[in-house]
């Protein structure tokens, strides 16, 4: 009988001990799922400021005529490359050399009437000079002499001019280059009255290009030069090519009541993929952080409800004063890891009934430049705070710039986790049922 009762009694320890622990893992398990959880991750932070542009070659000629005529051959087409002084095209020649030959008879005219009147003069030189003329009559001898050599002078030029525009009617390649533009074909007649007209376009090196964007004033002050750029194009729109701002031009354009400023950028083109014309999705990236620590930032943005805020400003209390017993007087007054000053914690939020608290509604506590605070999930499956010296922030994940508690794994706290309803039995979150749930209550303390 005596040993049925150690038995019995042991039996009742057992299972005391086991329904403890169970209702120990329950609670816990049910305080970290009241509550939607994210991950401090490891990775990077890149800024960019998006736009468009059209991609071109960095240096290209515009190859025209000077003269009008007729187009009689052509000796290069789209694409292909040519060499500094390499002929492209031959105009007719036959109404430039027959100006050609009669600027060179004119001048010829002109010659003969020079050796005449110098003759004139010449003859009539001495009899001046021995008083048998007068200054009168030796002064027209003397114009008529002046004007035939000016007359021979003009006729010289015009038909410099001549084999000038007869040269003109060989056009050739001034650069090494790529055709990338034929604008003309054989028998076709172009006029150059007012501007040479362009027949060809040649790229200096496609190997390198350029992409000229147009930035909206709003962002234009985080463009430098210098900058890393990344773009795409439609042609290839999984794959991202490299650039840098090699220009930002000072002089801007108003489209649609929006400043805009032009930006160039080099990218290069060993791949040849890049073609001129082309429209480009431009990043400019303004900051990037490789390999940092990352908080969601929605973790940041969780609002807390007045209870929470209670217990982590208990907390935050119970550590300050021990701090402060210990003559750690830094921590003490605003250091990071966990404790940083009372107005900091404060946050310049208010609650109900007087009184300052966190500020729940807030990423950062003590205004511009200042800490962000997050609740995590501690060791003991309970929520607690910390505080953290933020950087830079991609609109997902913010860098953590300095914290002693915040490592890679940790559990933030982003949200509050729905109940869902059930019509008969209760479920624990360990899957018993029959056991009361009360994550509804736990929720409405907290707010939701």
């Amino acid at each position: 009988m005596r040993k049925r009762t150690i038995i019995v009694i042991a039996c009742i320890i057992v299972v005391v001990a086991i329904g403890g622990l169970l209702i120990r893992h329950v609670v816990g398990a049910r305080n970290a799922s009241t509550f939607q959880l994210g991950d401090v991750t490891k990775g990077d932070i890149v800024n960019t400021v998006s736009s468009t542009g059209t991609l071109s070659a960095v240096n290209s000629v515009n190859v025209g005529a000077q003269v009008s005529g007729t187009i009689n051959k052509l000796y290069v087409d789209f694409n292909d490359t040519v060499h500094a002084g390499q002929l492209l095209a031959v105009l007719d020649t036959t109404i430039l050399a027959a100006q050609v030959f009669d600027a060179r008879a004119g001048m010829l005219r002109s010659k003969s009437q020079l050796e005449q009147a110098q003759a004139e003069y010449d003859r009539n030189k001495p009899l001046f000079d021995s008083g048998f003329l007068s200054a009168t009559e030796i002064l027209t001898f003397k114009t008529s002499n002046d004007a035939a050599l000016a007359a021979y002078r003009s006729a010289d030029a015009v038909l410099k001019r001549a084999i000038t525009n007869l040269h003109y009617a060989t056009i050739k390649s001034p650069i090494d280059g790529t055709v990338i533009q034929r604008s003309v074909d054989a028998g076709q007649t172009i006029q150059a009255s007012f501007q040479a007209p362009t027949l060809f376009i040649i790229a200096s090196d496609l190997k390198s290009m350029q992409i000229e964007v147009n930035v909206d004033e709003s962002d234009i002050g985080v463009i430098k030069e210098g900058q890393d750029v990344q773009f795409t194009v439609q042609a290839y729109p999984d794959e991202k090519f490299k650039g840098k701002v090699r220009q930002v031009r000072l002089q801007p354009t108003t489209l649609q009541n929006v400043v805009n400023y032009t930006v160039v950028a080099d990218a290069s083109n060993e791949s040849g993929k890049l073609l001129p014309g082309m429209t480009a999705t431009v990043d400019f990236i303004t900051n990037e952080r490789k390999d940092v620590l990352l908080v969601p930032n929605s973790a940041i943005q969780f609002k807390p409800d007045q209870a929470l805020l209670d217990k982590a400003m208990k907390e935050f209390r119970k550590e300050m004063a021990a701090r402060r017993s210990k003559g750690d007087s830094a921590s003490a007054h605003g250091q990071l890891g966990g404790s940083p000053g009372a107005g900091q914690v404060a946050g310049g939020g208010r609650r109900q009934g007087g009184g300052t608290a966190f500020s729940p509604g807030r990423g950062s506590l003590s205004g511009a430049g200042g800490p962000n605070r997050v609740f995590y999930i501690d060791k003991k499956g309970e929520p607690a705070v910390t505080f953290f010296m933020p950087g830079a922030t991609d609109g997902r994940n913010t860098e953590v710039k300095e914290s002693r508690v915040i490592t890679v794994g940790m559990k933030v706290i982003t949200g509050v986790a729905i109940a869902q309803k059930t019509k008969n039995t209760a479920t624990t979150p360990f899957g018993i049922p029959g056991a009361p749930q009360q994550g509804g209550r736990n929720m409405r303390r907290m707010g939701v």
